[in-house]
């Protein structure tokens, strides 16, 4: 096992809540009030209403991606969380997993995994920002996927 872990709030933390709107494009959203806010490292939980999501998931074998799966109509995010780091090309990354149900007839039905799309109808969030060197993301050879660089090599 590689476990790699390094403080990433050593000046302390700033906690925002918000909402998005009128069809706001999830991640185009968090990304704009991220930079207005100046963050490079943060988490956020979300709860509310979709009208639109794309699942994508990541093939461990041949490490690419598979197709999205689409979902649309009324869409209730049952459980949201992401991570919001620094790129190598210094743009911000924002890393969304979501949980949401619908209803079909007299059942309740759900999905969930790595959210790559989705069009805000009525969302609340909090936004937790950790103050210091930001998270960077680097390519790990092992994966194929862009993880955070716990080791602090690459936080200037």
């Amino acid at each position: 096992m590689t476990a790699l872990v390094r403080c990433v709030n050593p000046a302390g933390t700033r906690v925002y809540m918000g909402t998005l709107t009128d069809g706001a494009l999830l991640h185009e959203s968090l990304t704009e009030v991220a930079q207005s806010l100046g963050v490079q490292t943060g988490t956020f939980d979300l709860l509310g209403g979709l009208t639109q999501v794309e699942f994508s998931a990541y093939d461990f074998t041949s490490q690419t991606r598979l197709p999205p799966v689409k979902l649309s109509g009324a869409l209730e995010i049952c459980a949201g969380h992401g991570t919001i780091s620094v790129l190598p090309d210094d743009s911000l990354h924002i890393h969304t997993h979501l949980v949401v149900s619908w209803r079909e007839e007299q059942a309740i039905r759900m999905a969930g995994g790595h959210c790559s799309r989705a069009i805000a109808y009525a969302v609340e969030f909090t936004l937790t920002v950790y103050e210091g060197a930001p998270m960077r993301r680097a390519l790990d050879a092992g994966t194929g996927l862009m993880l955070w660089d716990a080791s602090g090599q690459n936080s200037g």
